[in-house]
């Protein structure tokens, strides 16, 4: 299953995304014969698609198979800008979008090898019709198309061969888009590397007269992948993260000291001789708009949209 730092990306998404179209398609009766009609039920499938392994737990090795997996993939190394649509940039931010090439195999397997070919034959005619629908489901596939077809390959011998399987080659494009910002005060309002989500949707907070904590009750502050947002640990430590108040003309930087639980953080400021000292509010007050900002390097990585 995929962890929270994986989920969305292309790559682990790539095989999962044609594995559900040829279960959709293979399960529609007006499209396939009755013998390789598939079901998401084992007793009831005629063949098992699946990826990357064959799990036949009736009777092993007797239905026939169709196996995705995906090959390596490689960048293009070229910037793609105009193929996304993005609102003009106007900070300090870098938008960078590449593509990355590489493939996809679909293995066809079953006791006779003009049974492997035919499946083969069946599914190049599948996603040669309906790549471009495919690439439309899934956004971030710039191109898909169809290679060739290997030949018949005898994988079980005894005395005689009793499996064989075709191999089906793809070649996948898939467009990548992510934000660099360079050791600069940057607005924690995208999604990094570890924690893949929408910007946040809050930017209010509370405080109360002579508190050193700030609260925003719809943040899940913490250093697991789980939370949102969620502040490295080490960062955290050394100091790297902090709150701006909207309300500050001096925009000053309010060091965020502590997590002291999930929609709460302890500040601290300096005084006259710079020396670190807890923050403490000026005022109770709801509606305070703020913005989190660190200090180092972060990546961030966003699927952008093919428009």
């Amino acid at each position: 299953m995929a962890t929270p730092s994986t989920a969305g990306f292309p790559l682990p998404t790539i095989s999962e995304g044609i594995l559900s179209y040829l279960q959709f398609a293979f399960g529609n009766p007006e499209i396939i014969p009755p013998q390789y009609r598939w079901d998401s039920d084992d007793r009831a499938s005629r063949i098992r698609i699946c990826a990357p392994f064959v799990i036949d737990n009736e009777k092993p090795m007797s239905a026939p198979y169709i196996v995705v997996e995906r090959t390596a993939f490689t960048f293009a190394n070229s910037i793609l800008d105009n193929l996304k649509s993005k609102d003009p940039i106007t900070g300090v931010e870098t938008q960078r979008v590449d593509w990355m090439n590489g493939g996809v195999n679909i293995t066809c397997g079953s006791g006779a090898a003009t049974e492997a070919s035919n499946l083969a034959n069946i599914v190049a005619i599948l996603l040669q019709s309906n790549r471009h629908e495919i690439c439309a489901t899934l956004r971030f596939v710039r191109s898909l198309q169809y290679v060739g077809i290997g030949p018949e390959i005898p994988i079980v011998k005894y005395a005689e061969v009793h499996r064989w399987e075709t191999t089906l080659q793809l070649s996948v494009s898939l467009q990548f888009g992510w934000i660099v910002r360079q050791m600069e005060l940057t607005e924690f309002n995208y999604a990094d590397i570890i924690n893949i989500g929408d910007p946040q949707a809050s930017e209010t907070g509370e405080t109360t007269l002579g508190s050193d904590l700030f609260v925003d009750n719809s943040k899940d502050f913490g250093t697991l992948v789980t939370n949102d947002p969620q502040l490295l640990s080490a960062e955290l430590s050394k100091g790297w993260y902090y709150v701006r108040l909207d309300d500050n003309e001096n925009s000053q930087l309010y060091v965020v000291k502590e997590i002291v639980d999930n929609h709460t953080l302890k500040l601290a400021t300096h005084d006259e001789d710079n020396v670190e000292v807890p923050w403490s509010a000026t005022a109770t007050a709801s509606d305070v708009g703020y913005k989190l900002l660190w200090n180092t390097v972060h990546i961030h990585a966003q699927i952008p949209s093919a428009n």
